[in-house]
């Protein structure tokens, strides 16, 4: 940590290295496209690496300081106003435990999810994916957000309530 902030290349790296894939998942299901999530990851890092000197490890983990610039660039960024928000490339957890039947119902149900992330607006995204997909606790998000920890859960209940709703219809459709 200390090397990267003083400006070492191969700690930089290392740091890169260590939290490229959650910095990239967290911006693929906030944008919503591939392209754009690498566009994201890299800008993070150059942010990362241009306020090295400016990170306190007193004040927030490394993640979370990263967290937080991934989420502002996501936010800020103005093409995902017109991205496509496809979420196919989301992993889909399998068990090799289950039949076939209930793969294809999880995956089916799984789909459904993503529609529904794809159509909720990126602020309650945020807070979706920070709570349930990284299991971050609503201090922490609140904090990587810059809102307040009210705020947090309001955004998520009503995130949950339009996932529901948006999840209903889309089987009542189909």
């Amino acid at each position: 940590m200390e090397k990267w902030q003083t400006g070492d290349i191969v700690a930089f790296e290392a740091l890169f290295r260590q939290n490229e894939r959650q910095v990239f998942r967290t911006a693929f299901l906030i944008v919503g496209s591939k392209e754009e999530a690498e566009d994201v990851l890299q800008e993070v890092f150059l942010s990362a690496w241009r306020s090295r000197e400016t990170y306190d490890p007193a004040k927030a983990k490394l993640i979370t300081w990263l967290h937080r610039i991934t989420v502002n660039q996501c936010l800020n960024n103005r093409r995902m106003e017109a991205a496509d928000t496809d979420l196919e490339g989301l992993d889909f957890p399998e068990s090799s435990n289950r039949q076939p039947e209930e793969i294809l119902v999880t995956k089916y149900e799984y789909e459904l999810l993503q529609h529904a992330l794809a159509e909720m607006d990126r602020k309650h995204r945020a807070v979706v994916i920070l709570r349930y997909f990284n299991d971050l606790p609503y201090a922490e998000i609140a904090e990587i957000l810059a809102i307040p920890l009210g705020t947090v859960k309001s955004r998520l209940n009503q995130a949950l309530g339009c996932l529901k709703q948006s999840m209903n219809t889309e089987k009542k459709t189909v």
